[in-house]
């Protein structure tokens, strides 16, 4: 699998960004392989931060705890929970989510992972990729973030060779193919220095590509944005139903519908302190004006002609993030967008470590943390669902035992239609 370097032809900086152009990119990496200071980096010479904000000069490593928050991290050099920062450019906004990288803290990777569109993961480019950036991708293709870039850190330590970048970048690329998800690109980078972050660098005379800045600027949410429209209702007042888009395109006059209920046409589209708008995109939380009354919070509404499927039995892949694990006969919940459905774990297909390649042969028995499964969930009753890869929001699920407990975090891969208790 080869990388490809992105099109030339974005907007010019000081275009304004659209508001609804908004793009929530994770960066995941190894400990100690410069993913907080190229965050720290992207954030100062963004103006996103001021230099005052920095209580440890660059060159001790102030930069990596821009997004530090906690006590803790500081003395240990590690970030121990998710943290965000929105850096706002000409060309789009961004929301740069930081997540931790140690193995005990994989529930707290994978939740601040799940908020993701795209993702970035960190590779220094001696140590290069290793047990931790297998297991992180493995998670990236869980939660349905498929495409990724990768930013090779730490170039100036190697005086630029050019053949020190090829060799991790070729790790990650293997291994992204190997997972199932789409490597777009990969940029050398210098966070401490500041070099092809934001700006090119004339160390880089073998290197065609862009700053990882631009770089991120021409990713696409979910691939090739060819989502069927999706739209999740969560609240009515005034007869306005207040919703999110999850994916695809909606437009005044679009007819939508949803299981058991009358197709309602869409008459207006709302936008608080905006005049109507004659469309949305995913991402988008709006007002609707709908013909018909309005529908109840949870409610998925699609195009007649693109519905969700609908059964009771579902194929699904989870990440098991508590260390009690799980077994065939375990209640839980499926909890996600749209519902919360309670479910009874019917069959463990099999499991393998997150940072191993599947198994052969199937293991059924139980599930123990750290480990991915395949499993089939039976729901209580049928409910409206997708494959991941068609509405990736959709298609992700957090699960618990139905109170606090989280037992893991995963994707649907297949609904059998139909209610087959």
């Amino acid at each position: 699998m080869t990388t490809r370097v992105l099109p030339e032809g974005a907007p010019a900086p000081g275009t304004p960004a659209r508001p609804d152009d908004t793009l929530r990119v994770a960066f995941v990496g190894e400990v100690d392989h410069g993913k907080s200071t190229l965050l720290g980096r992207l954030l100062l010479d963004t103006e996103s931060v001021t230099a005052d904000r920095l209580e440890v000069p660059v060159e001790k490593g102030g930069l990596a705890f821009l997004l530090d928050g906690l006590t803790e991290e500081r003395a240990d050099l590690f970030t121990l929970d998710t943290a965000s920062a929105v850096v706002e450019t000409g060309r789009r906004r961004y929301v740069l989510i930081d997540v931790p990288g140690h193995a005990e803290l994989l529930v707290n990777m994978a939740t601040g992972a799940s908020r993701a569109e795209a993702a970035v993961i960190v590779v220094d480019c001696r140590e290069r990729a290793a047990e931790q950036t297998r297991r992180h991708m493995r998670v990236l293709a869980l939660l349905g973030v498929t495409a990724v870039v990768c930013a090779v850190t730490k170039m100036d330590l190697v005086d630029w060779a050019e053949a020190e970048f090829r060799a991790a970048v070729g790790q990650v690329a293997a291994l992204a193919d190997e997972i199932g998800l789409t490597l777009v690109t990969a940029v050398p980078v210098s966070a401490m220095a500041g070099d092809n972050v934001t700006t090119p660098t004339a160390h880089l005379s073998w290197y065609t590509g862009r700053p990882l800045l631009d770089t991120l600027a021409e990713l696409t949410p979910w691939g090739d944005g060819g989502a069927p429209l999706r739209v999740e209702a969560q609240d009515a007042v005034g007869g306005r139903v207040l919703a999110r888009v999850l994916s695809g395109e909606l437009r005044a006059g679009d007819v939508l519908v949803a299981p058991g209920e009358e197709a309602r046409t869409v008459l207006r589209i709302e936008r608080f302190g905006e005049p109507p708008q004659e469309s949305a995109a995913a991402g988008d939380n709006i007002g609707l004006v709908l013909s018909g009354p309005p529908c109840a919070p949870g409610t998925v509404l699609a195009p007649a002609d693109r519905r969700p499927l609908r059964g009771d039995r579902w194929r699904v892949r989870v990440l098991c993030t508590t260390e009690e694990g799980f077994a065939e006969g375990t209640r839980c919940m499926l909890r996600r967008a749209g519902a919360d459905l309670t479910a009874t774990i019917a069959r463990v297909e099999r499991h393998w470590d997150s940072a191993r390649p599947a198994p052969e042969a199937s293991d059924r028995g139980p599930v123990r943390f750290n480990e991915v499964a395949e499993l089939t969930v039976v729901l209580d009753r049928a409910a409206d669902g997708d494959d991941v890869r068609v509405c990736a929001p959709l298609g992700r699920f957090m699960l618990t035992d139905g109170a606090t407990r989280i037992l893991g975090l995963g994707i649907v891969d297949a609904i059998e239609e139909g209610d087959h208790r």
